[in-house]
């Protein structure tokens, strides 16, 4: 189920039925995210619109408090200065249009996780990505099917794959596990698969070589793997990785990994970060991201 709001009532902040150690405690914890709940408490908006109508009850009316994702006061109006440009475009278009819960919405094609993917950004979405806030899923999905159009430029399609990171947050274990596995049937011989997944408010990748059983960890806060498993031959956590500036920039770090895995025709990445360096990433790299990220998000602004 994806959570999108939560009632600020403190009996409705209930535990997620499969809650994610240190992570997710509370269902406002999983606000952007998807989370494991039984079919049963799902009530359809249907139900909910054919269901008789409650008596009345006279008294002081109480007012519900929503944790809003998608509200429509994100300040996009007055912007932080020093905005890449296309970012800067893009952000005051959507202070005209995305309003009244507007989208920037489209259907990615199957090439790109094997089936189609419905994307949606909100104008929340542009306001984090604009002040260098926490990103959501979709946000971290357009950027990956811009490094596949990159991919097909360089003709380097059959190294490189890409799992949905939205795919391995639904279910119990073992549907993720077979959800994850059925991504990874598409790969061919020698492919890497670039695995981005939030494990409740902070953004990890794997890279993933099925054919080696073999596992690549980049945590931008840097912490380690487990080695410790029965299900891949080789954990290997890459120390070398640029570690995140502040406390809500590993969605773009994330994005940067990427960025220098794909760029890398020799795919020399594994050795150049498997030992500790002194390798930082600057704003500066940052807005290199953010400006190819609002480029291509803009040639959906007419969708």
């Amino acid at each position: 189920m994806s959570i999108l709001n939560v009632l600020k009532t403190p009996s409705l902040n209930l535990q997620p039925i499969f809650p994610i150690r240190d992570e997710i405690v509370f269902v406002s914890d999983a606000i952007g995210t998807c989370v494991a709940w039984p079919k049963d408490w799902v009530i359809p908006a249907t139900a909910v619109g054919n269901a008789k109508q409650a008596p009345r009850k006279y008294g002081r009316k109480k007012t519900k408090q929503w944790v809003d994702t998608d509200k429509d006061d994100d300040d996009l109006e007055h912007l932080p200065a020093d905005l890449p440009p296309a970012l800067l475009s893009l952000s005051k278009w959507g202070n005209e249009f995305l309003k009244d819960r507007a989208t920037i919405h489209t259907k990615l094609s199957k090439d790109l996780f094997g089936t189609e993917r419905k994307i949606a950004l909100f104008r929340s979405d542009l306001f984090a990505f604009t002040n260098v806030q926490e990103v959501a899923g979709d946000t971290i999905v357009m950027y990956m099917s811009f490094l596949r159009e990159k991919l097909k430029e360089s003709n380097m399609l059959n190294m490189i794959g890409f799992v949905d990171p939205s795919s391995l947050g639904v279910g119990n274990s073992t549907d993720r596990s077979r959800s994850f596995s059925a991504a990874l049937k598409r790969g061919k011989p020698g492919q890497f698969f670039l695995v981005p997944y939030n494990t409740g408010k902070h953004w990890i990748l794997s890279v993933v070589s099925p054919s080696e059983e073999l596992v690549y960890f980049m945590d931008p806060m840097k912490r380690r793997m487990d080695v410790t498993t029965d299900e891949w031959r080789t954990i290997v956590n890459q120390y070398g990785i640029p570690e995140q500036i502040g406390d809500k920039s590993c969605g773009y770090f994330i994005m940067l990994y990427m960025r220098e895995i794909v760029q890398d025709k020799e795919q020399n990445w594994t050795k150049k970060w498997l030992t500790r360096g002194d390798e930082k990433y600057t704003m500066q790299d940052v807005d290199v991201v953010r400006q190819e990220w609002a480029e291509y998000v803009l040639k959906f602004t007419s969708n």
